[in-house]
This record gives structure tokens, sequence and C-alpha cells, in this order.
């Protein structure tokens, strides 16, 4: 006996469905009705070839008393829908590996009758196994903080949404979890069991008849690993300059930051490599790892594009760190673009960017800042600066640094520095590189201590 499983039906061409539970057949035989015919057309008790649970199928019908108008479809003979199509494609679900299905199409002409013997075919089905492979786009760094996005294309020859479920598991293939088969994206955190360490996943995926496809690995290489560090402390410290200067500003936040513990996080050497290549929310969600974030840049770009801090990266993921309650000191050079206006710094109250004047040279030992209140230590320079640039803040924050005029910007005073509030500030933005106002130590120090304690409360989380 023939047990015919339950199918899930899809109308690729887009059906109407009509239910019903009569049969087809309700017309008198002294009555002249269609008839039907299927694409694939077998005797009784005859089955076509095996193929796969997505079918096209066609049908067509004749009435010598009038034109045909319609059909009638069912795969039980007793619930029936209704189409003016003449084709459609099919999903057949099976819950093994092969299965068996009957389909019934019954002629509607336009006077009412029904075929009251509907053309059928018996169709045998055979699962394909799923496949997958990792987004060859999106490949992970070589060292991350334990936050990892992977993401992934699943195909079946049965059709995509046959498959039911992802699996993965972390440095192993024993430990699979299942994940919902309509997402190809995930976010792997130290809740997911992510450790400090070498590290690979492994990934298959599986359609609705339990088969499963081969098992993939990220990174692809069996011999390579990514490396998890631990988050060691409250703050990062993003290095956003050119490697060339990479020492300078690590003598000076080993010198101001000496009782401070920070972790660091470089987006400049290989090109950027150890940049997710998914931001949001790869990169976000490191960030949120993190209380305090110092992103600190250099001098200008210096007529080298690669030298510019990398405003398109802050733009979309600073916004999100500070709403989820995290605090930016933002320190960098104006980079050697033509956009002028705030939006370029769109965590920052920033207004625009100063066009009217440059100043073209500070030398080391300039002290010629001022300060808006005594609070506020007054740094000097301890390298050659040139190219600097200031800005028209937004109404209502807290200047802390101005460039006094001077010989090419005579009635101007720039500002470089602000807090974004009075009081309990989660910005203190510098378009200046903090690590060349170092010709005071001690007043870069109390500087860093004011921003990292006094300001965002370092040292209360």
């Amino acid at each position: 006996m023939i047990k015919y499983f339950s199918a899930l039906i899809l109308f690729v061409m887009g059906f109407v469905y009509l239910a019903s539970c009569s049969d087809p057949i309700t017309v008198p035989k002294s009555i002249i009705t269609p008839n039907t015919f299927l694409s694939v057309f077998s005797m009784p008790g005859d089955t076509v070839a095996p193929g796969k649970t997505v079918k096209k199928i066609s049908w067509w019908g004749d009435s010598p008393a009038g034109i045909v108008v319609g059909f009638r479809i069912s795969f039980d003979s007793l619930n029936w829908a209704y189409t003016t199509k003449n084709d459609s494609t099919f999903i057949f679900s099976i819950a093994g590996q092969d299965s068996l299905f009957k389909m019934w199409v019954a002629s509607v002409d336009d006077k009412g009758n029904i075929d009251p013997t509907p053309a059928s075919n018996l169709y045998p089905v055979v699962n394909s196994a799923p496949s997958m492979i990792f987004d060859p786009s999106v490949s992970l760094p070589d060292t991350i903080f334990p936050v990892a996005t992977l993401k992934w294309i699943g195909t079946d020859p049965d059709g995509d949404i046959t498959i039911s479920k992802y699996w993965y598991s972390i440095n192993d293939t024993l430990h699979f979890k299942p994940l919902p088969g309509m997402i190809n994206i995930m976010t792997l955190t130290k809740d997911s069991g992510l450790v400090a360490g070498n590290t690979c996943v492994y990934m298959k995926a599986e359609d609705n008849a339990r088969a499963f496809s081969n098992i993939v690995r990220m990174p692809q290489d069996s011999t390579k690993y990514f490396k998890v560090k631990n988050v060691t402390s409250k703050i990062l410290l993003i290095k956003d300059m050119p490697v060339s200067e990479f020492s300078a500003a690590e003598s000076y936040f080993g010198s101001v930051m000496d009782t401070i513990h920070y972790d660091v996080l470089d987006i400049k050497s290989n090109n950027g490599s150890l940049i997710p290549k998914i931001i949001n929310p790869m990169f976000v969600e490191t960030l949120k790892l993190f209380k305090i974030v110092m992103w600190i840049g250099n001098r200008n770009g210096g007529g080298f594009p690669e030298n510019d801090p990398n405003l398109n990266l802050a733009q979309n993921s600073l916004p999100y760190f500070i709403n989820s309650g995290g605090k930016v000191l933002w320190s960098s050079g104006f980079p050697n673009v033509s956009v002028v206006q705030g939006s370029l710094f769109n965590f920052a109250p920033i207004d625009s960017i100063k066009t009217t004047c440059t100043v073209q040279i500070l030398l080391p030992g300039d002290s010629t800042y001022c300060v808006s209140d005594n609070t506020i230590p007054k740094l000097n320079t301890n390298f050659f600066i040139a190219g600097t640039k200031g800005f028209y803040p937004s109404p209502g924050v807290k200047t802390i640094y101005q460039l006094l005029p001077r010989t090419n910007c005579s009635n101007d005073t720039i500002t470089i520095g602000i807090k974004n509030t009075v009081s309990n500030p989660n910005i203190v933005f510098m378009l200046m590189p903090i690590y060349y106002l170092n010709g005071n130590v001690n007043a870069s120090k109390a500087f860093i201590r004011q921003t990292l304690i006094t300001d965002f409360g370092y040292g209360s989380f």
C-alpha cells in the first residue's frame, strides 16, 4: 500500500486558493464535460521518474461544449484549490529521504462543467541534501576580542526554504547547537562560548528531511585559527594613527596613563586587517565591551589619505556605542577631505569645520592655548604640527581649548577642543592629536586623568 505523506505546496506563480471538501465529479454524465491533461501523463498505477522536491508541473484542458476557464487542483482528492494558470512550481515537503505524492487536476469550462475524471499522476520525490559555505567576503580578523560575527550562504536543490536549521560548534564537531534556518548571520560572544585562545567555528545545514550538508570551518584553512583575547580593562585605546607614529603614541599613553590600565585595538596595521568586515554588529558590539573609548589619530593626513583617521568606521560605530552609555575621547587632526560639515563627526556636537583660517605651523613648545577656566590643564606641543584647523561647536557645549590669534589668523581664535556638556560629559573632542601635546608631561597627565576619572567616572564602574 502506498503511503502518502502530507505536502507543503508553494505556488510560485501565485494561486488563489478556494478551499472545498467536495469531489469535482458533480455533474450528470449526460452533460458534455471537459477533459484534462497533465504535462507528464501516466497510466493508472504508473509513476513518473523520481525527482527533486521542487517540481514544475503543467496542465491543460479541452471542452467540447465550451471554453476551459480554470482548473481545480488537489493533492488528496478531498480538498481542492482553483486557479486559472496552466502551470506552477510546487515544493513537496517530505519527512525522510524520499516519498510519493499524487496530484489531481480537473478542468472547468465557461458553463461551469467540471471534468468528472480528473487527470492524475504519482510523483516520487527524492530529497537532496543542502550545502553551505561561509560568505567569502566576510572573513574574521586574525585577532579579536570575544565578539565574532559570522555570515554564511546556504542553498538546497529542493528550495532554500527547505533548510530547517543551521548548526554551529566552537573548536570541535561534537557540541553543535541549533540556529533557525531562515537566518544567515550570527554573532558569537563570551556567553556563546568564545574564550581566550586560538579558535575556529564549525557549521552545517540541515533540511526538513533531516539531511545534512558537509561541515564547513572558519577559518577555511584547517591549519589556521583566529585568536580571541580577553577584555582586561574598561578602557579601549583605538590606534588610528599611521604605523610610523605608533611608538610616539605608545610612549605618550604609557607615560600619562601609568596607573590606568587599558586595552588596545590597532586599526591601521596591515591595511586595517584587524577591522571586522561587518561593522554592525561585530565592531559595535566589540566597543560595547568597554565603558570608555579613546580614539586617537594623527596630525592630519599629510597628503596621504591612508594616514587619515577612519571616519567612516567611527561614523558607523561610535553613535551606537555612545547611545548605549559609552564615553568617547576623540583626538585627531582634521583629515584631508573636502567635506567640512559637522556631519563628518556625527558622534560629536560639531556644527562645521572652520575654513576661514588654518594654522600652518605649530612649533614644539608652543603654549599659545587659551582655556575656558583654570580647572583645565594648559597644554603645549612637543612636536612640529602643520595644517591645524578649528571648528564651530554646536550651542550648549563647553569649550576647553582654543588657539590664540597668530600671524595668518590674526583676527580669529580657533576652537580645537570641547566637552559636549559642562558637567558629566560623555564626549571630549579634540581636533588635534593628544600625543602631540605633551610638552608639559604633568599637564598632559592631568588632562587625561581629568577626562577619564573626573569627567567619565573611571573607577566608579
